[in-house]
């Protein structure tokens, strides 16, 4: 019976799994880390404020897909072109900038694992068409087993290791919970962390073809309230995660004289030996390859959705297009790999000042998709029975205002 019951659940497990494997990566193991490092226990709450402002946004995405079995593109459609546009000139952000932040970081681990001597840009232009030939079969099934068991992996190592750095708190010579000054750098770093924390709003698109191709491989039949149990089981595992890394950096490298690496693979020999230095160096080996593959599901995941929405997207606008899907498919996908290259070419000069940059600029765009979002699970494609009540309407209000205020401070402070 309780087997039964467990293969029930893992059958209907995948999208959330897939959302957590997308959204820890750079967010979690870069910015939860270097927000330890910096300002020891400090930014916590803007890490568990961030991501309840972005709840509803990414719940919505969940429901309405198990509600109506379409992706949110329909949802867009129906609220005008204009709401397509919106998201498609939004898009480059994610599929070449974001991408290249994602590759740089595996890169950096990649390097560790393996020892290899490569140029940071080739090696993830490597890594990026490997993916992208791995993906090319689209086998869902494949790619969805594979990130649930590194999602587990990596999530257990993580827990494990922030629970035996908890001493090394106490030992800590400066106080943890100092008093934030709100200079612009600081302002500008807390942007940076909220930006992907647990990760962009545009990831609820990813969500949202996630959910629909899940509803079609299934064995059995996905309720909403199956892929609402999914979802906030990944969810809360993004946060939980996030407060790991956070504690990670603050108890061994909070006033301790490390200076985080510029480098990635600085920055990923940093990562691995913070686990190491806890749970010892005989775990050195599975650690790597545990963050290695976190990444690379990271990098697949980006690759995996962009396509697929971009030509969805396209379809849509353009549908007398004659192109083989297939053939679409493959040529976004090279474009992406090619195009997120070429960004680290022109635009990496650092390598913090980059996965800053990329993970501020998600706020752009954020309080559009949210609110396109909120007009899609309140629309009347969705049975009033089945909308979430006025509690979750009003937190959707408050984080579109919350994000809407960023992104404005972040444009005039970037402009001006």
């Amino acid at each position: 019976m309780i087997n039964k019951i467990l293969r029930t659940y893992r059958e209907k497990l995948g999208p959330g799994l897939m959302f957590a494997a997308v959204a820890v990566g750079v967010s979690h193991l870069v910015q939860s880390t270097r927000a330890g490092a910096n300002y020891g226990l400090s930014l916590a709450v803007l890490i568990v404020i961030a991501c309840l402002i972005k709840y509803p946004t990414f719940r919505f995405a969940t429901e309405y897909s198990a509600n109506t079995g379409k992706t949110l593109l329909h949802a867009y459609e129906r609220q005008g072109r204009w709401a397509l546009l919106v998201y498609l000139i939004g898009f480059p952000l994610d599929m070449f900038v974001a991408t290249a932040a994602i590759v740089l970081v595996t890169s950096g681990i990649f390097k560790n694992v393996f020892f290899i001597e490569l140029n940071d840009i080739w090696l993830s232009f490597i890594i990026l068409a490997c993916c992208a030939s791995l993906l090319v079969s689209g086998r869902y099934k494949l790619f969805e087993g594979i990130t649930k068991m590194v999602v587990v992996l990596f999530s257990i190592l993580t827990i494990i290791t922030a629970s035996l750095t908890l001493p090394e708190l106490h030992r800590q010579t400066v106080d943890l919970t100092r008093e934030v000054v709100f200079d612009q750098t600081t302002i500008l770093f807390m942007i940076a962390i909220a930006g992907w924390m647990p990760t962009g709003i545009s990831v609820s698109m990813f969500q949202s073809f996630w959910v629909c191709e899940k509803a079609l491989t299934a064995d059995s039949r996905i309720t909403a309230a199956d892929a609402r149990f999914d979802f906030n089981l990944g969810y809360i595992s993004t946060i939980i995660l996030a407060l790991c890394f956070m504690l990670m950096g603050a108890a061994l490298m909070y006033n301790t004289g490390i200076v985080i690496q510029a480098s990635p693979s600085g920055f990923a020999a940093q990562l691995i030996d913070m686990f190491a230095q806890v749970i010892g160096n005989w775990a050195r080996p599975i650690i790597a390859l545990a963050a290695l593959a976190v990444m690379l599901s990271t990098t697949l995941g980006s690759l995996d959705a962009c396509p697929r929405i971009s030509a969805a997207i396209l379809r849509q606008l353009m549908p007398s297009m004659k192109i083989d899907s297939r053939d679409l498919h493959l040529v976004i996908l090279i474009v992406q790999v090619v195009g997120s290259t070429l960004i680290l070419v022109f635009f990496m000069t650092s390598f913090k000042a980059f996965i800053d940059f990329a993970t501020s600029v998600a706020f752009i765009s954020a309080p559009v998709l949210a609110w396109l979002n909120h007009r899609a699970i309140y629309s009347s494609e969705i049975d009033a029975k089945l909308q979430p009540g006025n509690f979750m309407r009003l937190w959707s209000f408050a984080g579109i205002a919350v994000m809407l205020t960023v992104a404005g401070y972040y444009i005039i402070i970037k402009l001006f």
